[in-house]
């Protein structure tokens, strides 16, 4: 019988291969660098996310500013054609009405005791001729 050396033993041990170092640290450099460009990635994208909210939180301010200001700019205009129409309508009413209430109230007073003097006199000669005559 001849001797087998695999039958024999307990079991098969397999046998070590020499690791090879300068394939180990180029798997072990790729998964730092898939590593941490993963966590870059999905930094980045958060990063433009957020951006992309702000930017348009932003920009619907603005817009809003913007209506704000055209509608203060509107107002302002309506209150400048006010003040030119008030002051045109009080340049044009004041000058005539000085002149004209002066010499209308003048005329009016001294006009209106004449009157007044001549309904007394004549009721006055109506009733004393009425007087006499009942009696």
């Amino acid at each position: 019988m001849e001797f087998d050396q695999k039958d024999e033993a307990p079991f098969n041990l397999p046998e070590k291969k020499e690791t090879n170092k300068k394939t180990l640290a180029v798997y072990i450099a790729a998964g730092v660098i898939s590593i941490s460009s993963l966590i870059f990635g999905y930094a980045s994208y958060q990063a433009t996310y957020f951006k992309d909210a702000e930017i348009k939180k932003l920009k619907s301010d603005l817009e809003e500013a913007n209506i704000k200001l055209l509608r203060i700019d509107s107002l302002e205009n309506q209150v400048k054609e006010l003040e030119t129409s008030l002051a045109k309508n009080t340049a044009t009413k004041t000058e005539p009405k000085k002149e004209k209430k002066p010499l209308a109230k003048k005329e009016v007073k001294k006009l209106v005791p004449a009157k007044k003097a001549a309904k007394k006199t004549k009721i006055q000669v109506d009733k004393a001729k009425e007087k006499p005559l009942k009696k």
